[in-house]
């Protein structure tokens, strides 16, 4: 049986324990986008410290790793790195997983390619499957996402199921959730950018071993890395 928590739930366990990051993993179309800018601001987190998906989107995982070692009191989204998310456990960052119903995922997936957004995700997750062959590989995209998660997070030390409904709770989630999409384009938005550029401290030495790692282990190749 699924346990879902609410965002007042977080809010208290993240406190109770004193911890200091919270790293979102979600799929596509899960309301990840409203998640991280909503969740995080009734977390009391400030903006300079909050880091959509947009950030590490075509990144290799070593970008991501070496991001929580040297970044502190961030909250982060990621729906990428599905195999080796697990290595990013650590004692003081709570793994928030966003579950959206399969159906709502799945009917989204058609929309996007109905009105022409649709970016290949039934694609790109489908070829996480070989990693997970315990899983059954009848499910949908979405439904086999879920049950990658239900098998990997008693390998974090704090986790916490979120299901989409509860974001209801949250200010803003009546508003046109679609002044959300732009934030998807990173590579037409200019203020994501600079943003990316001004909050990311990385020197010119990581910078090249990051673009270097990514070119020699493409998703092509690797898709484990992405």
């Amino acid at each position: 049986m699924i346990e879902f928590q609410t965002c007042e739930n977080i809010k208290d366990y993240f406190q109770k324990y004193n911890l200091k990051n919270i790293i979102l993993l979600s799929q596509a179309r899960s309301g990840s986008t409203f998640a991280t800018h909503n969740l995080s601001k009734f977390l009391n987190f400030s903006e300079n410290n909050i880091y959509p998906e947009e950030y590490f989107l075509n990144r290799h995982f070593s970008y991501l790793k070496h991001f929580t070692i040297k970044h502190q009191n961030f909250f982060l989204n990621i729906n990428e790195f599905i195999f080796k998310r697990i290595l990013l456990n650590r004692d003081d960052t709570l793994f928030i997983y966003l579950f959206r119903e399969p159906k709502d995922i799945m009917k989204s997936y058609e929309k996007a390619k109905k009105n022409g957004y649709y970016q290949s995700w039934i694609e790109f997750y489908a070829r996480y499957r070989s990693f997970f062959p315990d899983i059954d590989p009848n499910l949908d995209t979405a439904n086999f996402n879920h049950q990658i998660w239900f098998k990997q997070k008693d390998s974090f030390i704090h986790n916490m199921t979120l299901h989409y409904d509860s974001l209801k709770d949250l200010a803003g989630f009546k508003v046109n959730r679609e002044n959300f999409n732009d934030l998807k384009q990173i590579d037409n938005n200019k203020v994501i950018k600079v943003k990316l550029e001004n909050k990311i401290n990385f020197n010119l030495i990581e910078k090249f071993y990051f673009f270097f790692r990514r070119k020699i282990e493409s998703r092509k190749k690797i898709i484990n890395n992405y």
